[in-house]
């Protein structure tokens, strides 16, 4: 098969750019390049002269995601990028390797232009124009700049952007970085001159500032004297080099390689950029086949939802020729829960009840009464007076009671993301049971409030003529729905607002002084007032119900199947992306990068009913953490707030005492975290330690700091929670639940400590926080090689020669392992594709639990990592003299799966 690989691109594999452009074109391939080519010369020329070539819009609203347009394309050129690289378009020829979203350096390509004309502030602006990108909503610009584009430009402005950055850690690092920098610009066809004041020793740092900018100036000039068609054609050379090598590699024993195997993260923007996202593009381009095991996704399956399926029993029944009370018996096992009704029916149901009472206690309002500001909960806590017109959880006073514990039932639980094995308190279901309700609920309420604050004062944000404006973004979202609010109801209101009555001052207190001259005696009166009222509230409420009715009428139940249908769909075409990818099902953590929202809107948190609802299975199933949250989350926060000392601050203490106002502040903050350091206490089994809980997150309100508020803090809420005090060093932070033996019974051990090991089965259990993780295991030889592939145990290939993988556990069978295997080393590698910026950082980090069945007990957990390293050998099993050991590593890979690969002699699929 090797002679298969004796295709025209082979002899190019290590030729120059200017070589390998002509070899391609001897082999009639330059062609396919040529529209693409010519349209990135296009805007390469355009920004070298000065101009703009993207833009970026910025999303509103705190979910919205930006926008990003590439300038100066003809009609034409758009057409093609639209075909060529929108996203449904690329996926469609299997490229589900897209990212859902991604951080866009847009800055790069305008860097030219900014440098020009904007040259004091030029690098901090670029810097500013990236954006947050979703592409699930096809943006082909977005795709045309993430493969071409951007890698483009950050090439010919490395020397600009380097030196913004500062100078490398060391002398040698800096020599390395600018080798490199000097080699990328000679086989563009660059002239050396062209780096002149930039380059290593080159005198840069003796440069001021207008000296600096004259620099980047010249820098431009030399590219902008380069044909830029050269530069294109050049820099794209460079990426298809790295592309055939690293297809080369793989296809050396089969002529042929999949997909999968060789498109690493590097490599994929190639892919898109140049083959449209077409793997068999590439291989034509290669003269390569297809291998025998790859399949190209080109559409996912449609999503099947089992929602409502109560509602057709007596139809199945009859068909079936069985009682109907057997199908709902079916059904309730198939969902796993009482009834035959789902956890989404359940809160279906349940939003229509409260949709009922939130109506009512609206169209009961009168003037003179409290305001209905809380009515809805919005998860403000304070704890001094109210004196805005503002009553916290005003629901639990103005709605049914049954109503409420409806909510508190059914909302009551949710799944933290980083945390996805427990199933924790949720200490505000009337918020997030408000959130499952959505834009209606956001809408409607609030344009209730507008009626209420414009007409019984003491002020609004909108005047009742600017209500569409004002909720522009709710209003949007239900024209998205389907389910409009009717443009009547504004014109309505704008009637009504000027028939209102004339604005009416709210006097809060009024005082009549007697006064004495010598003239006579006379009152003065004094009167302190707040805002301004005006008659004709109820005329105005009266509008807003009979709409409100109307569109609930028309459209309450069409939206509340959308929303959950929405959510859930979502969710299984995430799946199936996944699925399309990776080539395997999610695990139960990488699930719940996406899932999360949704199970806790839905299904209480709960990611296997979930799973059923999609009808998936479920990888693992998740445990209910004992609740520790004592009642309700706001009175538990309250009773924080008190136990820390924290007292209501009203303008007198503002006023003379400012720093233990904001001492109060902070206390204030601290009294509603505690919720979710309760909720972390339950997903973990043990209470969190300060990086756990986020010490950057807040000031902890005592002179001492950390040292003096933490243990306080732990403390309060300790006794509040009736549970055992923490340790004053806990041994490791976790990201999950950790069954096996108690932590005091634990040996701790060191980066580099090694332990003597029984000859029976090891166990290694991998526990994380922060992005998901895959654990795999390495079989090794006494020279530190594998013997084959087959020695990678992974979950494709989760057997072999008694060791075995198991979701995040290595099994080592030590009595079976061949006498050749010196080593068994445990890998730790971040899922790229759940999380592609992810690093092993103080964010992300892992422990390790070792056991053996005689009760040997190890724990590892190294200090956060540095330097980018996204895989980590965790520990090393070895044999020493008769017996075997355990070796705590914690060795690092700043290179990746690559840079083991090296280490070990293996083909690692990324």
């Amino acid at each position: 098969m090797a002679g298969d690989l004796s295709r025209w691109w082979q002899p190019a594999l290590d030729a120059s750019p200017e070589d390998w452009l002509a070899l391609e074109a001897a082999a009639g391939r330059q062609q396919r390049f040529a529209q693409l080519d010519a349209l990135a010369a296009r805007l390469l020329a355009a920004a070298l002269a000065g101009r703009r070539v993207a833009s970026v819009v910025r999303g509103t609203g705190p979910e919205a995601a930006d926008s990003v347009e590439v300038l100066r394309l003809t009609a034409r050129q758009k057409s093609w990028c639209a075909e060529a690289f929108g996203v449904q378009e690329q996926q469609r020829r299997g490229a589900w390797y897209l990212p859902q979203k991604m951080s866009l350096k847009a800055g790069a390509v305008n860097l030219p232009h900014l440098v020009r004309q904007r040259p004091a502030h030029a690098l901090t602006l670029a810097a500013d124009d990236s954006a947050g990108i979703i592409l699930v909503d096809g943006s082909a610009d977005a795709v045309l700049l993430w493969s071409v584009l951007v890698p483009l430009f950050e090439t010919l402005i490395e020397p600009i952007r380097v030196r913004a950055a500062g100078p490398a850690k060391t002398i040698d690092d800096q020599r390395q970085l600018w080798s490199g920098i000097e080699e990328r610009y000679r086989l563009l066809g660059l002239a050396d001159e062209a780096l002149e004041d930039f380059r290593f020793g080159g005198g840069w740092h003796r440069l001021d500032r207008p000296g600096q900018q004259r620099a980047r100036l010249r820098l431009l000039a030399s590219l902008a004297a380069v044909d830029p068609l050269q530069l294109v054609t050049r820099h794209r050379s460079l990426q298809l080099q790295a592309l055939m090598a690293a297809f080369a590699k793989k296809a050396a024993k089969t002529g042929t390689a999949l997909a999968r195997r060789v498109l690493t993260r590097a490599l994929q923007p190639v892919v898109s950029g140049y083959f449209a996202g077409d793997w068999l593009a590439v291989l034509d381009y290669l003269q390569a086949p297809p291998h025998p095991d790859e399949e190209i996704i080109t559409a996912l399956p449609e999503p099947r939802l089992y929602v409502g399926m109560s509602a057709q029993a007596a139809g199945m029944a009859a068909e079936a020729g069985i009682p109907e009370d057997e199908i709902h018996a079916m059904l309730a096992a198939f969902l796993g829960g009482p009834s035959s009704l789902s956890a989404v029916e359940e809160r279906v149901a349940a939003l229509r009840e409260w949709w009922t009472a939130f109506d009512q206690a609206h169209a009961a309002q009168r003037p003179g009464m409290r305001s209905l500001w809380e009515l809805v909960d919005d998860g403000i806590m304070g704890f001094g007076p109210d004196d805005h017109g503002f009553t916290q959880q005003l629901y639990r006073q103005v709605l049914p009671a049954a109503v409420n514990e409806q909510v508190d039932r059914l909302w009551q639980s949710v799944t933290l993301q980083r945390h996805a094995r427990s199933i924790v308190s949720n200490p505000q279901p009337h918020q997030l049971m408000a959130e499952t309700l959505g834009p209606a609920l956001e809408f409607w309420h609030g344009v209730a409030l507008t009626a209420w604050f414009v007409c019984e004062g003491p002020y609004s944000r909108a005047p009742l003529s600017g209500v569409a404006d004002y909720y522009s973004h709710p209003l949007a979202a239900l024209r998205a729905a389907d389910c409009p609010i009717s443009p009547d109801l504004f014109e309505e209101l704008r009637t009504a607002e000027r028939h209102l009555g004339p604005e009416e001052a709210i006097v809060r207190d009024r005082r009549e002084l007697p006064v004495d001259t010598a003239v006579g005696s006379f009152s003065l009166t004094m009167s302190y007032s707040s805002g301004s009222r005006r008659e004709g509230f109820e005329r105005v409420r009266d509008i807003v119900t009979r709409h409100r009715r109307a569109w609930a009428e028309q459209y309450l139940d069409t939206y509340l199947q959308q929303r959950w249908r929405t959510a859930l769909e979502d969710v299984v075409r995430a799946h199936h992306r996944h699925v399309a990818a990776k080539g395997r099902p999610p695990t139960l953590i990488q699930f719940a990068q996406f899932a999360t929202t949704a199970a806790n809107q839905w299904t209480g948190g709960d990611l296997g009913a979930l799973y059923t609802a999609i009808g998936e299975p479920a990888p693992a199933q998740q445990e209910r953490a004992a609740r520790l949250l004592p009642g309700d989350g706001y009175d538990f926060a309250r009773r924080v707030f008190a136990a820390l000392g924290g007292t209501a601050v009203d303008d007198e203490l503002r006023m003379k005492q400012p720093e233990e106002a904001r001492r109060q502040w902070q206390l204030t903050r601290l009294a509603v975290e505690s919720l979710r350091y309760v909720q972390l206490c339950e997903a973990l089994g043990q209470p969190p330690t300060l990086k756990q809980f986020g010490s950057a997150r807040l000031a902890l309100a005592w002179p001492g700091g950390e040292g003096e508020g933490w243990p306080l803090f732990q403390r309060t809420l300790a006794t509040l929670t009736n549970t055992a005090l923490p340790t004053s060093a806990p041994a490791a932070e976790a990201g999950e639940d950790a069954p096996g033996p108690p932590e005091s019974t634990k040996r701790l051990l060191v980066k580099g400590a090694n332990v003597p090991l029984h000859t029976e089965s090891v166990a290694v259990r991998l526990i994380t926080t922060g992005a998901p993780i895959d654990v795999c295991a390495v079989l090794l030889t006494s020279h530190g090689k594998v013997r084959s592939d087959h020695d990678l145990v992974f979950y494709n290939h989760p057997h072999h020669d008694g060791v075995r993988t198991s979701g995040d556990t290595v099994t080592t069978d030590l009595p079976h392992v061949p006498d050749e295997v010196h080593t068994v080393a445990v890998i730790a590698s971040i899922d790229l594709e759940a999380q592609p910026t992810a690093v092993f950082d103080h964010h992300s980090r892992w422990r390790t639990e070792i056991t053996q069945p005689s009760g040997t007990a190890l724990s590892f957990e190294p200090a956060p990592s540095t330097s980018g390293e996204t895989v980590s050998i965790v520990v090393e099993i070895y044999r020493h003299a008769s017996g075997w050991k355990v070796r705590a590593a914690g060795q690092g890979y700043d290179t990746g799966l690559a840079g083991l690969a090296a280490d070990y002699g293996i083909n690692v699929e990324p």
